[in-house]
């Protein structure tokens, strides 16, 4: 609880009086004295019982990115038997201001919205809500935690990249004569590579020769993308995210043009597929990545279809992938 301006010149008040009484011996201002005392108690008391049994449910059915406002969905419920609360004021961290909220009924409930802006992707509890309220003689003001159920899954932010992208299309040819695994035939059998779909594997095959074997379907007029990604430390924050960013906006230009569009990551692969679903299972990946240690990373060499290398700067461990890449993008000069 902290004392408004209000309620320091109140105060402030409060002491003269107290001093003129003291001085004059008169009761009439011993009777003010009194009166304002008591005021202040009583509006310390309303604060702390208007505040009471309130609590919070929040939810966001949205996709939520990065760096960009959203709307959260509140409900502020009231579980006093018979007392309301007026006058509440519900805050957030990354709000761009509180939502007044003026009356909520004994065992009723509020619903309103709130804009609020992540400023990094990740995993966000909804445990940075809270209430606050002054009435009823705005004298003080109190803001209460509000233990909320629940987290919300940020997505990196994404960027326009028509600008860093060339045109592929001569390219489209070499892309299709690697294509395999999209159609409904199957065309042979060749060992498991890093990046394969489980689905694929042949498992009788795969007994015989006690090695994974993976099923290849005849080719089909199918385009794909390999986007190799640079997660190895060491390098700042700021690039990194940036290099996430650019790997979620090269995945949906492709995913929009129709491409099936694959991740290759140290550690992590997202194996190749179209459309939205495919697009967030994409960013579902990206919003939780993070940075390794080591340079042990099974990327495959034999990379499918166009392949664009993701590098954070020109010295990172990855550039030895460069070789296989179509083209190579630097996440510190864009």
């Amino acid at each position: 609880m902290k004392i408004t301006r209000e309620g320091k010149r109140f105060l402030l008040a409060t002491v003269l009086i107290a001093v003129a009484a003291v001085n004059t011996g008169n009761n009439l201002i011993y009777l003010i004295f009194s009166l304002m005392l008591s005021f202040i108690l009583l509006a310390v008391a309303l604060l702390r019982i208007n505040l009471k049994g309130l609590s919070l449910e929040v939810s966001i059915d949205h996709p939520v990115f990065a760096g960009e406002e959203t709307h959260a969905l509140f409900t502020l419920l009231n579980r006093k038997r018979l007392l309301p609360s007026y006058s509440i004021r519900v805050a957030a961290s990354g709000a761009s201001s509180p939502v007044y909220c003026a009356f909520i009924g004994p065992k009723d409930s509020l619903k309103k919205e709130i804009k609020i802006t992540f400023r990094k992707r990740g995993v966000y509890a909804y445990g940075d809500f809270s209430i606050q309220s002054g009435f009823p003689f705005i004298l003080f003001e109190k803001s209460a935690k509000v233990k909320v159920s629940g987290e919300v899954l940020v997505y990196p932010a994404l960027m326009d990249v028509e600008g860093v992208i060339p045109d592929i299309s001569g390219r489209e040819a070499q892309g299709l004569g690697k294509a395999v695994g999209a159609g409904q035939e199957i065309h042979s059998l060749r060992e498991f590579r890093y990046g394969d779909d489980w689905r694929n594997i042949h498992w009788k095959a795969s007994a015989k020769t006690s090695s994974l074997m993976v099923k290849e379907y005849a080719l089909t007029d199918i385009r794909q993308i390999t986007i190799i990604l640079d997660n190895l430390l060491p390098a700042g924050e700021e690039i990194f995210e940036k290099t996430i960013s650019l790997a979620g906006s090269l995945a949906r230009h492709f995913l929009d043009a129709g491409y099936f569009v694959r991740v290759l990551s140290c550690k992590k692969v997202i194996s190749f597929g179209a459309g939205d679903e495919h697009f967030f299972k994409v960013l579902d990946i990206l919003a939780l990545m993070q940075e390794e240690d080591a340079l042990n990373c099974p990327v495959s060499h034999d990379n499918e279809g166009y392949t664009i290398l993701l590098l954070k700067s020109a010295r990172s461990p990855f550039r030895k992938y460069i070789a296989s890449a179509d083209m190579v993008m630097y996440a510190d000069t864009l």
